[in-house]
């Protein structure tokens, strides 16, 4: 950013500092929101995710972009830990919520040799378990 770097000190790289630009972000907004990167940090501002929430998020490993659909589905940290402490990835919980699936339904699939995401695909089109093990 020719004749701007000085102002986007705290910016990581100049691409970091056009993309901040781009997304209206002030070079304070680097410095305050540290380590999240520009389109994060539009990203929970235009959802209402305040800082210390995101950062409260990060610490469980949950993205913003997760975070942010995981409190407009009521759930908290601690929901989505329940998740990752049975080997799932916070995105897992996310779509599950969205999809209706539980947590002991995603284990079966799991322990029937299914990822997650298509369970939740072969669930969502209305196959059972049983269905989709004798179909693979």
């Amino acid at each position: 950013m020719a004749g701007g770097t000085a102002r986007w000190a705290d910016a990581r790289s100049d691409y970091e500092a056009a993309d901040a630009a781009g997304f209206g972000l002030a070079p304070d907004d680097l410095r305050h929101w540290r380590p999240f990167y520009p389109i994060e940090i539009a990203w929970a501002r235009k959802h209402g995710l305040p800082l210390a929430a995101a950062r409260r998020w990060a610490a469980g490993g949950v993205r913003v972009h997760d975070a942010v659909r995981a409190r407009a589905l009521g759930l908290t940290p601690a929901d989505v830990r329940r998740w990752t402490d049975a080997g799932f990835l916070p995105a897992d919980a996310v779509e599950a919520n969205e999809a209706g699936v539980s947590l002991e339904q995603a284990v079966a699939w799991r322990e029937a040799g299914f990822v997650f995401p298509d369970a939740a695909l072969l669930i969502h089109d209305g196959w059972t378990l049983e269905a989709a093990a004798a179909a693979r």
